[in-house]
C-alpha cells in the first residue's frame, strides 16, 4: 500500500513538471519576434520620391530590401533602406483613408518582415492642386469665384476623384472652328444635354472673354431644364480679361438636386465657336428664363462638378 502510495505521489509530481515546461515554452513562444507594424501619418498629396520613412533592421550584412504587398500597386518604392512615395495618386484620402504596405528584409540567411500603416491625412483637395493661386484661394470668402490659372483648371479636372464637365464639351472647346465673339448683356446657356450630374457640387468654371477688363459676368445654375430658371451660383467673377479665363469656387457646400445645366450672364461680348447641330438658349439681360433657342454655334464656357466633396 506504501509502495502504491509513491508511485501515485511520482505519477503526479511527473505531470505538474510536464504541464509546468510546457507553460514555459508557451511563453517563450510568446515573447518571439513578430512582424513590425508601424503607422506614418502624410498628408495627401505628396510629391512621387517624397520619404516615407528609413527601413531599421536588426539583421547584419549585406541587407535586401522588398515590398512584398501594398494596399494599391506603385504606392511606395524603395530606394536603399527607404521608403519613398511612388505613385502619388494613391495617397488620396476619398479613395484610401490608409496603405498597408508589408517590406521583406533579408541577409540571404535570415529575413525580418515590416508592416507599414500609411494614414493619409486629409486636406482640401482644390487647395492641394493649386499653386500660383494658393494664397488668393485661401485668403477668399465661401461663395467667391477665385481667378486660377490654367494648368490648375486642368489639374482639378483630371486628378480630383469622380469629376465632370458640364457645357461645352472638350471636343466643342479644342475643335478646328476659330473662335468668334457673341454679343454681350446676355444670359446664355449651351442646350447639349452635357449636364452636371444630381447630386453634384459645381466647383471650378473657365469660359472665352471677347474683351478686357470684365467685372460684372456672373456664373449660373438651371435644375432641369435648360430654359431655366437660373439662379446666380457663387459671387460675380472676379475682374479679368480677354480670352479663356479659369476660376474655382471657394466653399461649395450645397449639391445639385437634380441634373443641371450651367449658363452665365456676360454683360460684355465672349466666345463662340461653330458647332453644327448644337442647340443653345439665350435671352437679353441677367434673366432667370431663357426663352430663345438657337443652333449652329457653341458658347465657350464650361464647369467642372464632383459628386464627393472634397474640401473644407
Amino acid at each position: 500500500m506504501r509502495t502504491q502510495f509513491i508511485y501515485q505521489l511520482c505519477f503526479c509530481f511527473g505531470i505538474a513538471f510536464l504541464l509546468a515546461c510546457n507553460s514555459e515554452d508557451d511563453g517563450d513562444s510568446n515573447n518571439d519576434p513578430t512582424d513590425n507594424t508601424i503607422t506614418i501619418n502624410i498628408a495627401e498629396y505628396p510629391n512621387s520620391g517624397d520619404l516615407i520613412t528609413t527601413i531599421d533592421s536588426n539583421l547584419q550584412g549585406n541587407l535586401s530590401y522588398t515590398i512584398i504587398s501594398e494596399t494599391a500597386s506603385q504606392a511606395a518604392i524603395i530606394s536603399g533602406n527607404e521608403l519613398r512615395v511612388g505613385d502619388w495618386l494613391a495617397f488620396d484620402f476619398e479613395t484610401y483613408e490608409n496603405l498597408f504596405v508589408t517590406v521583406e528584409v533579408s541577409n540571404g540567411n535570415k529575413a525580418e518582415t515590416f508592416e507599414y500603416r500609411i494614414a493619409i491625412q486629409n486636406v482640401d483637395d482644390i487647395w492641394a492642386f493649386l499653386n500660383t493661386s494658393r494664397s488668393d484661394y485661401e485668403n477668399a470668402d465661401n461663395g467667391d469665384w477665385v481667378w486660377i490659372t490654367e494648368s490648375e483648371y486642368n489639374d482639378l479636372a483630371n486628378y480630383l476623384s469622380e469629376t465632370a464637365k458640364s457645357g461645352a464639351t472638350d471636343s466643342q472647346i479644342f475643335n478646328n472652328a476659330s473662335v468668334e465673339n457673341y454679343s454681350g448683356n446676355r444670359t446664355i446657356s449651351n442646350d447639349n444635354n452635357n449636364v452636371i450630374p444630381s447630386n453634384s457640387y459645381l466647383f471650378a468654371f473657365k469660359y472665352y472673354s471677347w474683351i478686357n477688363n470684365v467685372t460684372t459676368n456672373k456664373v449660373k445654375l438651371s435644375l432641369g431644364d435648360a430654359g431655366g430658371p437660373y439662379f446666380d451660383f457663387g459671387n460675380t467673377l472676379p475682374n479679368h480679361d480677354d480670352e479663356y479665363n479659369h476660376f474655382v469656387l471657394k466653399g461649395s457646400n450645397t449639391p445639385t438636386t437634380s441634373e443641371g445645366y450651367i449658363g452665365m450672364y456676360t454683360a460684355g461680348a465672349i466666345g463662340v465657336k461653330d458647332s453644327n447641330g448644337n442647340s443653345y438658349k439665350w435671352r437679353n439681360g441677367d434673366v432667370e428664363d431663357l426663352d430663345n433657342t438657337a443652333s449652329g454655334i457653341v458658347f465657350l464656357h464650361q464647369g467642372l462638378s464632383t459628386t464627393l466633396k472634397q474640401w473644407d
